[in-house]
């Protein structure tokens, strides 16, 4: 005796669905095609829009999940920063090409921070990337010791994040030597590079680190 209760599903030898409903007195005995379950399914899902807001400017890529939580990319599209390291400021100093990954909670707080270095030319998912000639940066992530991010309101105000990240005081966190060409210590890195144009650091300085800007937009 056939004692199954409940919907029962299969799928036959013509590669359709079986559907046996054993919840009444009578076995009732559906077949779907595949195709056709698969366009239920698919109009049954709720999609619902994501806004985003005004973007920062130089936004390269936004990835946003299931649980409101977000992963956006910004070049910091400046030539020049103002570095301070441990009580020396450098104004103006040359800098490569900076890009920052925010990871964001739903509430929009910084949770965490990527730094990358690209390579000169058009942004595109195979752009190699370089090794971060700076302190304070492990592979991408960037540490900022006792410091905390400021909590953004919107996605706009990222823009101004890169230049609070320089204004903290530097140090020697993370840094080595052979993360240049140029395998100084890190003041004599400095001094020697307070000088020099954005440039420089593509002829004389950065280290292919073996990865594209693909790698960096998957966080």
């Amino acid at each position: 005796m056939n004692n199954i209760t409940g919907l029962r599903f299969y799928v036959n030898e013509d590669l359709n669905l079986v559907v046996d409903d054993h919840r009444e007195k009578t076995v009732k005995h559906k077949v779907i095609s595949l195709h056709s379950f698969c366009k239920l399914v698919k109009n049954s899902v709720e999609v619902t829009d994501v806004q985003t807001g005004i973007l920062p400017e130089g936004c390269v890529s936004y990835r946003e999940s299931r649980d409101g939580n977000k992963f956006v990319v910004l070049e910091l599209g400046s030539e020049r920063m103002d570095l301070k390291y441990e009580k020396t400021v450098y104004p103006d100093f040359p800098v490569p090409r900076l890009l920052y990954g925010f990871f964001l909670s739903k509430e929009n707080k910084i949770q965490r921070v990527h730094v990358a270095v690209a390579d000169i030319g058009t942004l595109r998912e195979n752009t190699k990337l370089y090794k971060y000639p700076f302190s304070n940066v492990a592979g991408f992530s960037l540490c900022i010791g006792q410091n905390s991010m400021p909590k953004v309101k919107s996605l706009r105000q990222l823009g101004s994040i890169p230049h609070y990240i320089f204004s903290m005081p530097d140090n020697n966190d993370r840094y080595s030597p052979d993360r240049t060409r140029l395998g100084l210590e890190y003041r004599t890195l400095l001094e020697t590079l307070k000088d020099k144009t954005w440039e420089y650091y593509y002829t004389d300085v950065l280290i292919p680190n073996g990865k594209t800007l693909a790698d960096f937009i998957q966080g």
